[in-house]
């Protein structure tokens, strides 16, 4: 299967955000003591790698095949994702009370990383297209 070229910058972008926001953490502990480091982060991390990344795909497919239900597809895909991402967080806050509030500061930290990465490389992808069509 061969990946578009937007797809494969994008998930080499996600991949460096993830190992930086890998580290952030730390980096937030050594800064401000009272941040508490939780070990389900790197999987938190790693599943909204992994979901956005999906979501992602059938977005530049849609894009590429320059079909007109790109606002549908792009919305839906949006939606699905803040539905997992949603689920996640509930059964995580659920079933961890005590560490549900630094769970959702970094979590919400993660989406909004990944969710303007997205937005970002739609950007670029438009761009591409628009001067191509020229």
């Amino acid at each position: 299967m061969k990946f578009p070229k937007i797809y494969s910058q994008y998930m080499l972008s996600a991949g460096i955000a993830s190992l930086m926001l890998l580290f952030a953490p730390l980096l937030a502990m050594k800064i401000m003591p009272e941040v508490t480091l939780l070990p389900v982060l790197p999987y938190a991390l790693f599943y909204c790698f992994l979901i956005s990344g999906v979501a992602h795909y059938f977005v530049v497919k849609s894009v590429e095949s320059q079909s007109k239900n790109f606002i549908n597809v792009f919305m839906g895909t949006m939606g699905i994702k803040l539905m997992f991402f949603f689920g996640f967080i509930i059964l995580y806050s659920f079933t961890h009370r005590k560490e549900a509030v630094p769970f959702l500061v970094w979590f919400m930290i993660y989406y909004i990383v990944f969710t303007a990465l997205d937005v970002v490389f739609l950007l670029i992808q438009n761009n591409q297209m628009l001067s191509k069509s020229k």
